[in-house]
């Protein structure tokens, strides 16, 4: 109980917290509708089984196989950011949809959209890494880690598609659609900047 105590909210804040993973819904959702935004949430949801599958397996074995693992990991999360938003940036109206035009269907695209965003994300990791070594334990039985790796999971899940839900209300969609250059250079803004705070994070002299 007291465990649970204290995952719970810290899942919820991380979860609840803006970055990468909000941006690439926010925008699925506003610009292409909410099943467009519920495939990047699902991919958002499965990429967390991959920062807890190395928190489960052991940071320490990691490291020592792949030494470089995370580094390169944090390397290509900050390079997949900065080339999704200098794409949005660049970005014409013409090729976005058509305010009149019906919402897009739930795609194997969006889900690798989510997949890539949340799995190349060094926020991810380190929350999860942190959830697994500091409020678990490594001696905490296989069942009870897979039952909290569950839960981030689906937490992400939950949240992205809340999220996908209300910003695809046709009013808000219209509104944004209305402005799709400006609402991309925004969102292409924001990612250009998490790409360049990972690559300064790691310099030898940054803070991971």
């Amino acid at each position: 109980m007291e465990q649970a105590a204290l995952i719970v909210p810290v899942v919820w804040l991380a979860v609840l917290s803006p970055g990468a993973d909000f941006a690439m819904v926010s925008r699925n959702s506003c610009l292409y509708g909410r099943q467009a935004g519920l495939a990047v949430s699902t991919g958002i949801a499965i990429a967390c089984w991959f920062h807890v599958a190395y928190a489960i397996l052991g940071i320490a074995l990691i490291e020592r196989t792949f030494p470089h693992a995370f580094g390169l990991i944090r390397m290509l999360g900050a390079a997949y950011l900065i080339y999704m938003g200098v794409s949005m940036v660049l970005r014409r109206r013409a090729a976005e949809p058509d305010a009149a035009g019906p919402p897009a269907t739930f795609s194997a695209r969006g889900v690798v959209t989510g997949l890539l965003t949340n799995g190349l994300n060094p926020k991810t990791s380190i929350f999860v890494i942190s959830i697994y070594s500091q409020a678990l334990g490594p001696d905490a039985p296989l069942r009870q880690q897979i039952a909290w790796g569950l839960f981030i999971s689906l937490s992400h899940l939950a949240w992205f598609a809340l999220v996908s839900s209300y910003l695809s209300k046709p009013g808000v969609r219209a509104f944004v659609l209305r402005r799709q250059i400006l609402f991309n250079r925004a969102i292409g803004v924001v990612l250009m900047l998490f790409g360049t705070m990972l690559l300064y994070v790691n310099q030898p002299g940054g803070m991971l």
